[in-house]
């Protein structure tokens, strides 16, 4: 079945996961994937902020869609939100894309539909300086405090 006719279920997550409702959320989830019929689901995390509490239960939700044979992954619009899957290396892991459609095609195996949208692996690497005359230190002279202990 091709990636542009895999039914997909999409599962908002508009609330800052933290302690207090943390098990809501995930029994909603839950819910939800149970529900869904479907082999790939989508959560759209909408918040501006992901907790670790978020990351978590993220990875469980992943967990029990690879059992069911199923794909989870996640679609997250807002550049802070994708900062901290990538900073924590977990934007490989769920599959992360700057939006739904990116999700369903990072699914597919294609790039992660990030602005820019090259898949990490297909970037150039940039070159490393040509030698050459070194260039002049910049002095830090100008960046110190004067020496106010001695006196004229």
């Amino acid at each position: 079945m091709s990636a542009d006719r895999t039914p997909v279920t999409v599962v908002p997550l508009d609330v800052i996961v933290d302690p207090e409702n943390e098990e809501t959320v995930e029994a909603e989830l839950r819910a939800l994937q149970a529900g869904a019929g479907t082999s790939v689901v989508v959560v759209h995390v909408r918040a501006r902020v992901v907790t670790p509490r978020a990351l978590h239960l993220l990875l469980r939700a992943r967990e029990r869609a690879a059992a069911a044979g199923g794909i989870l992954c996640v679609a997250a619009p807002g550049p802070s939100a994708r900062r901290v899957f990538h900073l924590t290396g977990l934007s490989r892991v769920l599959r992360v894309a700057a939006t739904v459609t990116g999700a369903v095609r990072r699914h597919a195996g294609a790039g992660c539909g990030h602005p820019g949208g090259a898949s990490p692996r297909s970037r150039a690497i940039p070159s490393p300086r040509r030698p050459g005359p070194p260039r002049p230190a910049r002095s830090l002279s100008r960046l110190a405090r004067p020496d106010r202990t001695r006196r004229p």
